[in-house]
């Protein structure tokens, strides 16, 4: 069962094959198109290093992140928008949660101190006003 962090739900969607390392740009690709291709498999919703970060330069010996107290504050922001809790989801009830309920306020909450906000598709991920 894949394990997911809260805020890779919306990463997931946005990401365009730019990436911190060619290992993670595999992972990520690779975690996508399982999802994509079985939607209602169950996934770990988990606040901590998940099968993304598996592969990512930030991920640090000790189990943290570099960046884990922004990336903590992020998941949470997801928690909070989405009712979204530790545990385990389809994720097409994942995915559901989020982009039915996500507007650019939320959006702008959650993603306005991500490094990759400005580079990715995020602002494509059907917004409501």
């Amino acid at each position: 069962m894949l394990k997911i962090r809260p805020h890779h739900i919306l990463c997931m969607k946005a990401y365009i094959g730019k990436g911190y390392s060619q290992k993670f740009n595999e992972n990520m690709e690779k975690i996508i198109k399982t999802l994509k291709e079985n939607v209602n498999q169950q996934v770990e919703v988990v606040f901590g290093l998940d099968d993304i970060c598996s592969k990512c330069p930030n991920n640090m010996r000790n189990g943290l992140c570099k960046s884990q107290d922004k990336v903590e504050n992020i998941d949470l922001k997801v928690s909070k928008h989405f009712e979204i809790k530790n545990g385990k989801y389809t994720y097409k009830d994942l995915q559901y949660k989020v982009y039915s309920n996500i507007n650019e306020d939320k959006f702008m909450d959650i993603c306005k101190s991500c490094e990759w906000h400005y580079i990715t598709n995020c602002k494509d991920l059907n917004l409501k006003k």
